[in-house]
């Protein structure tokens, strides 16, 4: 009896040191900055092209999506970009400017507008520029898949990825004469979701058929010589627009 009763007084001694020890351990809240992305959607947009075609100016803005994985704050946040010194960026530091970024408070995604500018050189060349997020004292860097964005541009037509909004509204089929034609038809270096939800179902009628007017009026015109695909899947095919 006795053996059980020093037994019990054991097991009770430990559960009071127990939870004297779990009292006293108080664990550290776990902190981490927010994290810096380039995209404002789910899905990583990583690369843009900007055309000086049509544009007489000699600096063109090419403005860059940046998210920041995390909460909101009610006060301003200061955020870097760098550049990339490799094999893949060749533009000279002259030919862009790259702002300090400010994220409102308040909110979570941003756009951040860079400075391209026009030389001679570009007539047949393309300028390329590949960007990484920085940390610094208010973000760190986010998923590394998130972390670069390539900016390219030119003085030719550059066509970007012929998405689903030109096959709906422009053409079936893109290629480099398309694109040229929807470049100096409709103002436009692309046409993608967010062009979309800018210009809506009838604006987007409208620029396809700015875009169909002026193929049917260069074939009538030139019924030997119509408006064909210089490139792609439809090379040598005639350009059929959607309007």
């Amino acid at each position: 009896m006795n053996h059980i009763y020093k037994t019990f007084l054991a097991l009770g001694s430990l559960v009071i040191l127990t939870l004297i020890s779990c009292e006293k351990s108080n664990p550290i809240a776990f902190k981490s900055k927010p994290a810096l992305v380039f995209g404002q959607r789910v899905v990583s947009e990583n690369k843009i092209t900007y055309s000086f075609l049509g544009n007489p100016l000699d600096q063109g803005e090419v403005r860059i999506p940046i998210r920041i994985v995390g909460f909101p704050e009610d006060r301003d946040r200061s955020y870097e970009l760098e550049v990339v010194m490799d094999t893949i960026t060749n533009a000279k530091p002259e030919l862009y400017t790259i702002p300090q970024g400010l994220l409102k408070a308040g909110v979570v995604v941003d756009t951040l507008s860079i400075k391209v500018r026009k030389t001679e050189d570009l007539n047949e060349s393309v300028a390329d520029l590949y960007l990484r997020v920085k940390a610094n004292e208010e973000f760190d860097r986010g998923v590394i898949e998130r972390q670069y964005f390539k900016v390219s541009w030119s003085n030719q037509a550059i066509m970007p990825t012929w998405g689903v909004y030109f096959r709906t509204f422009i053409s079936a089929a893109g290629s480099t004469k398309a694109f040229r034609i929807f470049v100096e038809t409709t103002g436009l270096q692309n046409f993608t979701a967010a062009d979309f939800r800018v210009y809506g179902q009838l604006g987007a009628e409208v620029l396809g058929k700015k875009f169909g007017d002026y193929i049917r009026e260069w074939n009538a015109a030139n019924p030997t010589d119509i408006l064909v695909h210089d490139d792609g899947l439809q090379e040598g095919q005639p350009i059929v627009p959607r309007y």
